[in-house]
């Protein structure tokens, strides 16, 4: 059974995947994505990749990919002496966890908001005084 990905941060002022992994984790999955999903990857062709492009270390690489893989973004496997990395899920798949998983915790915030001795009006000024506040919010960020 696959362990589902765990990721916490969102950066909303970053572009796609960024949002969600680091640059260098972005880079990598990146590549790994661009690739035959049952075609795994070693760290050693990751990094030959990225340092055509860029300097980096060889442990820089070894360390991300295996932070991706205590993440539960990548799966590993060992072939012969090399562990053979696969991504748990496509690109889509992954950005698809991460905002239903960001709308289960905004709706069970704003559920607990809710609770509490408010006849049913109560509730409803409360929601709509919520909804106000994370619109104001929203503007002062540049979000609207």
């Amino acid at each position: 059974m696959t362990q589902e990905p765990f990721l916490r941060t969102f950066r909303p002022d970053r572009p796609g995947i960024r949002k969600i992994l680091g640059d260098l984790e972005a880079e990598i999955m990146e590549y790994i994505w661009s690739r035959p999903p049952e075609q795994g990857v070693t760290v050693r062709e990751v990094y030959e990749t990225l340092s055509a492009q860029r300097h980096i270390a060889y442990t820089t690489v070894m360390s991300t990919m295996t932070r991706l893989a205590k993440k539960h973004v990548l799966s590993v496997t060992t072939e012969q002496t090399a562990y053979v990395y696969f991504s748990t899920m496509t690109q889509e798949a992954l950005l698809s966890h991460v905002a239903g998983r960001m709308m289960e915790d905004v709706l069970l915030h704003f559920a607990d908001a809710l609770q509490g001795p408010y006849t049913e009006l109560d509730t409803l000024e409360r929601a709509r005084s919520l909804l106000e506040e994370i619109t104001e919010r929203r503007k002062q960020q540049g979000g609207l």
